[in-house]
């Protein structure tokens, strides 16, 4: 079945992720490529109602393994190897998530295939396909080809995914499958939903942004405005070198591309090594004392003010909406 590109559907909580709708639109983007089907892969054991969001991403298969919601990642990729070898798909994806790239990385290793990871984009070059990534801090592409045969695996850069719904409904054809089980020798032992303050940036829907007109003593309101939002924190290069966030959280070309829903910019003048790590983001307000800073040509909302008043004010607001507790 070399005609077809399958792509790994995450499940949390009996519930498809959002990453799973972006996964499934990666899958016919890709199959388009190749002129192949676009087919997902789902573990879990839920109603079948829980799979109808996937009727809207033009899949023509959806292979489906009941199993436990604690199932290991190695018998995910015991699983998807022994489907892999029966109906030779042409292409596996998986999104670039720690899960993600687990269980890939171990169905590469089943299958002794090669595997790229992080990959935005693929082609066709005379009939071959090419895996295109990006290298040098986002600087440069590179593009890597596959040396053995089909089936050919690939995890996705998160930040290139979008939720990209098809104009037409059409349901796919659910082929159940069995779960292959072994003795693993990992297993999981609990679950937990981290604190915003733990979340990857790229995994985040709203995230705040602080730079240089941000001082530690005005970080307090800052994290009140991000608790009341549900948003993350990151920075630019100026944030991190003052010690206001960890290298991790910084944003921008040497630092964390956004694919956030909304991105609030606080105190940042919008230098380009920090606007090139924010171009994805759907909304992005702005709050600058300079009128001209860079930063409100990329806009969708510009405040022409003072820090310091302006998030107080936002933060009363806020709280004032809450409902109040009885």
């Amino acid at each position: 079945m070399l005609h077809e590109v399958w792509s790994l559907l995450e499940v949390e909580n009996g519930r498809l992720t959002d990453m799973a709708c972006k996964m499934a639109s990666e899958a016919r983007r890709t199959a388009r490529i190749f002129s192949a089907d676009a087919c997902g892969l789902v573990f879990g054991s839920f109603p079948s109602e829980t799979l109808e969001p996937l009727n809207w991403y033009g899949l023509k298969k959806l292979y489906f393994f009941e199993s436990e919601p604690s199932l290991s990642p190695e018998d995910m990729a015991r699983s998807i190897h022994t489907a892999a070898s029966e109906s030779n798909p042409l292409l596996i994806l998986f999104a670039g998530t720690p899960s993600g790239a687990e269980v890939a990385a171990r169905t590469a290793a089943a299958l002794e295939r090669g595997l790229v990871s992080n990959c935005i984009d693929f082609e066709l070059d005379d009939g071959k396909p090419l895996a295109r990534k990006l290298v040098y801090g986002g600087k440069a592409h590179a593009v890597y080809s596959w040396m053995i045969p089909a089936p050919y695996l690939a995890t996705i850069d998160v930040s290139s995914l979008e939720d990209a719904r098809d104009k037409s409904k059409s349901e796919p054809e659910v082929i159940s499958l069995k779960i292959i089980e072994r003795q693993s020798s990992t297993r999981l032992l609990r679950k937990w939903e981290t604190g915003l303050t733990e979340m990857d940036l790229n995994e985040a829907r709203i995230v705040i942004g602080i730079g240089k007109g941000v001082d530690a003593e005005f970080m307090d309101a800052i994290n009140k405005l991000a608790g009341l939002i549900n948003g993350v924190i990151g920075g630019t290069r100026i944030a991190v070198y003052s010690g206001l966030m960890p290298l991790e959280r910084q944003i921008g070309t040497t630092g964390k591309w956004l694919d956030s829903d909304l991105y609030i910019a606080m105190g940042i003048s919008g230098a380009p090594q920090h606007t090139m790590g924010i171009k994805e983001v759907k909304n992005t307000i702005a709050i600058n004392l300079v009128k001209q800073a860079p930063i409100f040509k990329y806009t969708t909302l510009g405040i022409v003010g003072d820090l310091h008043q302006v998030v107080p004010e936002l933060i009363a607001l806020l709280e004032a909406d809450l409902p109040e507790k009885k």
